[in-house]
């Protein structure tokens, strides 16, 4: 049996000042995690990156802020063991600001609630993941803005609680109690077992892509993204089994047994469109170490798809919802949700 885990953990953090968040608030989130993470914990901060650090194999940090594997043919860069959930687009109060740029305020007193799902092995590095969180509080979130005495800063929060949840399961366990700072190692896991026992749906399905979603896909020997227009299931299925394949391998003990999957890929040719209500949301992330932006754009909207047979792909779609799909999932693209008939 496929022995992969997953870990969803649920934060909520009170605004001790404005927080400004761009549209996808995703990217934030991880950079301020990240940023977290390297100030608090590095071991060494006079490396400017992780990937020419001396004691790189010694760091339990590097792994969840740059997993490296200089035998990987994905290049040294291999997927991050966790991804976010953040608030959803539409989430905090809507202002425009400079260069008509659309971005969410959440004013002092209210809450921001947000997702990290971290993945097998990576359970063992769970207090450092709990205590980033705190950090960002401490250190902001958010783009920065010009303060009443003058001066520029970025949104300040207070880490109010934290648990883990299982959706398939229902289960629910609190890991932060703040009032004693007793934390609780999360033990209830999404497993195999339980997404099996998820009925397999008899025709048709929907998948609602929650944040933006970029897949792409060769086509005469050039990479292609996918707009909303050319959906393609088996796009979408050779993408989520790519990340599959590489968080299990990279975290966990066991990869999926898919069979024959050139056969399982003609399988997924024969699933038709029969309602799409997809578009496209353009979306750019900022490096505050490279100091550029990049495109982080794709689909969002639902599909409504047919098959006679979903039996081959389903548990690998119920998987998806927690690992997210395509690119950029660690700033919180791809997350989708799926309604079956």
């Amino acid at each position: 049996m496929f022995t992969f885990k997953a870990y969803r953990l649920r934060f909520v953090v009170e605004a001790k000042t404005s927080v400004l968040l761009n549209e996808h608030q995703g990217a934030a989130i991880r950079g301020a995690f990240y940023h977290a993470l390297r100030s608090r914990f590095c071991l060494n901060p006079r490396a400017k990156t992780c990937h020419n650090c001396p004691i790189l194999a010694q760091c339990p940090v590097a792994y969840l802020v740059s997993t490296l594997d200089t035998e990987s043919p994905r290049g040294r860069d291999v997927p991050r063991p966790y991804t976010i959930q953040p608030p959803l687009p539409g989430s905090g109060h809507r202002k425009q600001i400079e260069n008509d740029k659309t971005v969410y305020e959440y004013r002092p007193g209210e809450m921001i609630n947000f997702g990290i799902t971290f993945y097998d092995k990576t359970l063992q590095l769970f207090p450092y993941l709990l205590l980033a969180v705190n950090e960002m509080g401490r250190r902001g979130l958010g783009r920065r803005y010009k303060a009443a005495d003058g001066r520029w800063r970025q949104g300040r929060l207070e880490l109010v609680t934290a648990w883990a949840e299982n959706p398939l399961s229902g289960q629910r366990q609190e890991v932060l109690a703040v009032a004693d700072r007793t934390v609780k190692v999360p033990d209830i896991p999404v497993t195999q077992e339980q997404v099996s026992a998820i009925p397999c749906p008899q025709s048709e399905i929907t998948i609602r892509f929650l944040t933006p979603t970029r897949l792409t896909y060769r086509f005469n020997g050039r990479k292609r993204r996918m707009y909303p227009g050319d959906f393609q299931f088996r796009v979408f299925f050779q993408r989520l089994a790519d990340r599959l394949d590489n968080l299990s391998h990279y975290f966990s003990d066991e990869t999926p047994a898919w069979g024959d999957f050139k056969t399982l890929l003609r399988a997924a040719d024969n699933i038709t469109v029969s309602e799409n209500r997809l578009r496209w949301a353009d979306v750019w992330s900022f490096s505050s170490r490279q100091k550029t932006f990049s495109p982080i754009g794709g689909l969002l909207g639902e599909v409504r798809l047919r098959a006679d047979d979903w039996s081959p792909f389903w548990p690998w779609i119920v998987w998806g919802q927690f690992t997210q799909v395509g690119k950029d999932a660690v700033k919180g693209n791809g997350m989708y949700e799926v309604e079956s008939r």
